[in-house]
């Protein structure tokens, strides 16, 4: 008797164990990170990915007089992809809050690498996409984010491009994103 409910919770188990791992993302920020180490991640990127704070400006951001406010955004982005390539790239994508009606979101995907002392050394953000409800974004970045850790084309997911789907926002015809100054600048502005 005993060796037979040996056996059955030795299977139970084992098929748990199975279950859980084949429903594990290969790109969940969880499966990388600490939940601390998701938190100082995003402090990490906040300042080139948040919107600026009233009075700070892309010279400015990085004062300390600016800390309170990027805390307080990146307690509300959240790390939802992230995956360490061989190559020493980082790649991301963090989700915020949209201002919409309805609850909606839209998700930054991007690549940085770090130096030996933890300091960022390149960054550069991929695509951003259009605000959408949860579950429609969350169906189009499981596309996006492994094209982009690939380096596929992604111009066929851009608005001029997608026909009626509004999948990447930026970039656009018009909106590039500039790895010199680490923000997204339209064409007039490098102009």
């Amino acid at each position: 008797m005993y060796k037979i409910f040996s056996t059955i919770t030795f299977i139970l188990l084992a098929a748990a164990l199975l279950g859980s791992c084949q429903q594990k993302e290969p790109y969940s920020s969880g499966s990388w990170l600490t939940e601390a180490e998701q938190a100082a991640f995003k402090r990490k990127i906040i300042r080139y990915v948040a919107e600026l704070p009233k009075h700070a400006t892309y010279a400015t951001r990085f004062e300390p007089r600016f800390d309170t406010p990027y805390r307080d955004l990146a307690e509300k982005t959240f790390l939802d992809k992230y995956y360490r390539a061989d190559d020493g790239y980082i790649y991301f994508e963090v989700r915020k809050r949209a201002p919409s009606l309805k609850i909606k979101y839209n998700a930054t995907g991007g690549r940085l690498k770090l130096d030996s002392l933890d300091n960022i050394i390149e960054y550069e953000e991929i695509y951003r996409t259009w605000k959408m409800e949860e579950e429609s974004l969350s169906q189009k970045t499981r596309i996006l984010f492994p094209k982009m850790i690939a380096g596929a084309d992604l111009s066929p997911y851009y608005t001029e491009n997608s026909k009626e789907e509004l999948i990447i926002e930026f970039p656009d015809r018009n909106v590039a994103y500039n790895v010199a100054e680490r923000r997204w600048t339209t064409k007039s502005q490098t102009n």
